[in-house]
């Protein structure tokens, strides 16, 4: 087992200042060495900042450094798995954010090559390591809600103006619309409260504000499972309001329980019993980061599996696709 491991973070956008960089670079077990950005400046000013040695605007040359045990990958969506590909090629284990791949044939080909060369993918569904989405987790996993019958959830994204913003309406620049970027999100978690029930149909349906818009900016489906369970998911980035929501709402035969802020009640003794345990209501994001990177930094300083892999990716590249298959032929599909 390697004592520490040599990081490398490509994209360094604002999720990857927030989170990846900061995190990394303090984290024990690894040695945060390289930045990648096309914008070379921008590279030049974090690294500096954090005491980072290494920097690059190429990143065939960031892969292609020995000295590079791993690689984060924090670029927009649609570079995600040619990325990840390209890194699993040259020896590195991966950290990719969710969604790994804008489709089902890149998400199996992320499967087949870090299975030919034997090296780990990880996907950030960061959303999981959550304080409060695990501890709903455990009530679900050992019955205190009873079965789960139907689970809403959504992301709405509040606007103040009523024009979007051109990358949001650019399909290159977005790396996809509301569902891709914003649903494969809500998607993770929502799925992982129900990880042990089997997808059956999926009706999406899709939104353009603009009608030169290349990718929807709002989006709505309806999931069956082969048990009669029910999933709905709603998201969108053009919400003429001054605040985000956020939530998921979770419904079984014994409780049920809301998420941010979480909340659970379950029938005890013919009464609805608030049982909300005490989370700390701050820095949840943070933690679930936190906890990520550890997880990942673990599994590759021991050559042991991620808690979440490139089948879990591949799982949501299929509900995706069939989403949009969905949202196209405005009917009803198998996934």
């Amino acid at each position: 087992m390697k004592k520490t491991i040599k990081v490398g973070i490509v994209g360094c956008g604002a999720h990857a200042q927030i989170a990846h960089i900061p995190i990394f670079k303090k984290n024990n077990d690894c040695n945060l060495i390289a930045l990648c950005d096309t914008d070379i400046q921008k590279v030049e000013q974090l690294a500096n900042k954090y005491s980072i040695p290494k920097r690059y605007s190429d990143f065939q040359e960031m892969i292609e450094d020995k000295e590079i045990d791993a690689i984060v990958i924090s670029t927009p969506n649609y570079l995600h798995a040619p990325m990840t590909i390209a890194a699993l090629k040259f020896g590195k284990d991966v950290l990719c954010e969710n969604p790994m791949a804008i489709n089902i044939n890149e998400a199996q080909e992320v499967v087949r090559t870090s299975k030919e060369t034997k090296r780990q993918v990880a996907v950030a569904l960061t959303g999981r390591f959550r304080p409060d989405v695990q501890t709903l987790k455990k009530f679900i996993k050992e019955g205190e809600l009873g079965d789960i019958y139907y689970l809403k959830a959504g992301w709405l994204l509040g606007m103040k103006e009523w024009v979007l913003s051109d990358w949001r309406m650019d399909l290159l620049k977005s790396g996809g619309g509301a569902f891709l970027t914003l649903g494969t999100q809500i998607l993770a978690v929502a799925s992982h409260f129900l990880e042990d029930k089997e997808f059956d149909t999926i009706f999406g349906s899709i939104h353009k504000k603009e009608s030169d818009a290349e990718v929807e900016d709002t989006a709505l489906c309806i999931i069956n499972y082969k048990d009669g369970t029910l999933l709905t998911i709603e998201v969108g980035w053009s919400l003429l309001f001054d605040k985000d929501f956020l939530y998921c709402n979770v419904f079984g035969k014994k409780g049920g329980a809301l998420l941010n802020p979480l909340k659970i009640h379950k029938e005890l003794h013919n009464e609805l019993v608030n049982v909300t345990p005490s989370i700390p209501a701050k820095n949840l994001y943070k933690i679930a980061c936190e906890l990520q990177a550890q997880f990942f930094i673990d599994a590759t300083r021991k050559g042991t599996k991620p808690p979440f892999t490139a089948e879990d990716g591949l799982l949501i590249a299929r509900v995706t696709d069939a989403f949009y298959e969905s949202a196209n032929k405005n009917k009803m599909v198998k996934i």
